[in-house]
Formats: structure tokens, sequence, C-alpha cells
């Protein structure tokens, strides 16, 4: 039997970066903002430093596909099913 695991979604901003052409550092400025998110999944845990969500579940002990999402980039979290 699978544990039962709270499916939540995450609205948190990402961080930017890139590894591309050389770019003005005034266009970065103006450009470069973080980008607003929402990730949908099982929530395995919760603490102080982030939310790790897992996407599929395999028997009781197993997980593939997950995320973890810093405390301080999340906006808010929501359950959507128990």
């Amino acid at each position: 039997m699978n544990p039962e695991y709270k499916i939540v979604e995450v609205e948190w901003f990402d961080a930017q970066s890139g590894f591309g052409q050389a770019e003005f550092i005034a266009d970065l400025i103006e450009q470069c903002k973080p980008i607003h998110t929402f990730s949908v999944g099982y929530l395995i845990n919760e603490n102080k430093e982030g939310v790790l969500l897992g996407f599929m579940l395999f028997g009781n002990d197993m997980i593939k596909h997950n995320q973890l999402i810093p405390k301080g980039m999340i906006v808010k979290m929501r359950v959507l099913s128990k």
C-alpha cells in the first residue's frame, strides 16, 4: 500500500542564469527577473529549508522525478488533494 501524500501546488520564483553569448550589463539589469513558476506534485517532505515534491511514486519507498524548492523562493503552497 502506498503512503498517503498530499498533492500540492507550489507558487515560487525560480532563479535565472545565462551561458550564451556576451551581453551588455545594462540589458541584463533591465531584463533579468526571477521567473514566476508553478509546480504541482506529491508533497514528500517540508522543512525549514524547503519543500520536496515527487512526481512518480513506486511502492512504499521509491520515487522518480523530484524537485526541491528552497523555502526562500516560495510565495505560497496550496493543497489540491489529500
